[in-house]
């Protein structure tokens, strides 16, 4: 009983602290550091990704401004719409590690910390892989 309400506690604590370090992150895979925390390569791989679709012709900035059905209407649901991959990075990134300040109202969200974060996400990433 006393494993179970310590394993419980230990998993509380590390749900605080998720945004500040990978727990993989100690059992061998390969992290970058960035913006105060270890990440593995492959979620920083992805997260670049999100950024490039979030931020590419600063579609973002419209993303955030438009509600889930005005997304919804103009994509007409095509997932590979950049409307719609914009809104998915959007969603992606929200739930990452990368230092922006997150709003429950997506258009009090500053699109310009993003990109920041995206932007020094790229530069460790750059930096890591020399």
């Amino acid at each position: 009983m006393l494993k179970t309400g310590l394993a419980f506690s230990l998993v509380l604590m590390c749900s605080g602290a998720a945004q500040a370090f990978s727990p993989s992150c100690f059992v061998g895979n390969k992290c970058i550091k960035t913006q105060g925390t270890s990440i593995p390569s492959g979620q920083v791989i992805e997260m670049m990704e999100r950024c490039g679709e979030f931020t590419q012709g600063g579609i973002g900035r419209q993303v955030l401004r438009m509600s889930v059905k005005q997304i919804i209407d103009r994509s007409q649901k095509n997932i590979t719409h950049p409307i719609y991959s914009a809104y998915y990075a959007f969603t992606e990134l929200y739930d990452s590690p990368l230092k922006f300040d997150r709003k429950s109202n997506a258009a009090d969200t500053n699109y310009d910390q993003i990109v920041s974060a995206c932007w020094q996400l790229n530069i460790d990433f750059e930096k890591w892989a020399r």
